[in-house]
């Protein structure tokens, strides 16, 4: 994935600007560094490859020793380096290549997706936490806070599915913990471990209504007719 997300990169097909535009500090770039660059990339676009020293400058407002020098310590931070390549007459021609850059920046935004399902998988733990209180309508104890947590680390129950568990014991009136793992085990046990699952066999279980109807039938089948003489014994 990361080999494509850089091939990506390097043929234009995926705009940079503004993720670059937000984190080029945080790659080390100055803004002079990260100017040249887009200068660069401008020139690239229209077909040049190794833009001349002194239109850089020219368009950068630099002299040609302060060019040198940024493109010196961008090769020197493993930002960009100067390669060759052979054009369509088999000459070999210097270019710009980013190539390490794109790979600093591909390190970086896993980085912020990795952050980003940490504290998103924080909120969820604080919300599963928050619900159970509130359903509760008490603070829970330290041993039932250590019981969801188990729940979520070791079990591996996902949160949808301690929420399920969690209406089931509100809807009986069983405001305990107790009662929920009872709930979550037996689903366990029956591989009932999607939330799709668990609201299928909910769905298919019988009604209160279907239970009294089912129980009443066979009240009437059990039900004995006494016997009636309509004859006087003699």
């Amino acid at each position: 994935m990361q080999d494509l997300l850089l091939s990506l990169l390097e043929d234009g097909g995926i705009s940079i600007a503004n993720f670059l535009l937000d984190n080029y500090a945080k790659l080390g770039m100055t803004n002079d560094e990260f100017l040249l660059y887009l200068q660069i990339k401008k020139e690239q676009s229209r077909g040049n490859s190794f833009p001349q020293m002194d239109k850089l400058a020219d368009s950068l407002g630099m002299t040609s020793q302060n060019l040198f020098s940024t493109i010196q310590a961008l090769q020197d931070k493993k930002i960009l380096e100067i390669k060759q390549r052979k054009d369509d007459q088999g000459r070999l021609t210097d270019f710009y290549d980013f190539s390490l850059l794109y790979q600093k920046m591909i390190a970086l935004f896993d980085n912020k997706v990795e952050e980003t399902e940490k504290v998103a998988t924080a909120k969820q733990e604080n919300n599963i936490y928050d619900q159970i209180q509130i359903e509760f309508g008490r603070p829970l104890s330290p041993i039932e806070i250590e019981t969801i947590s188990q729940w979520i680390d070791t079990d591996h129950f996902s949160y949808d599915l301690i929420r399920l568990a969690l209406k089931e014991a509100v809807l009986n009136q069983a405001y305990n913990l107790k009662y929920m793992d009872r709930i979550l085990l037996n689903w366990q046990q029956r591989h009932l471990t999607t939330p799709a699952q668990v609201e299928n066999s909910l769905n298919s279980r019988p009604t209160n209504q279907d239970t009294s109807s089912s129980n009443k039938d066979n009240q009437k089948k059990h039900i004995q007719i006494p016997l009636v003489k309509l004859t006087k014994d003699n």
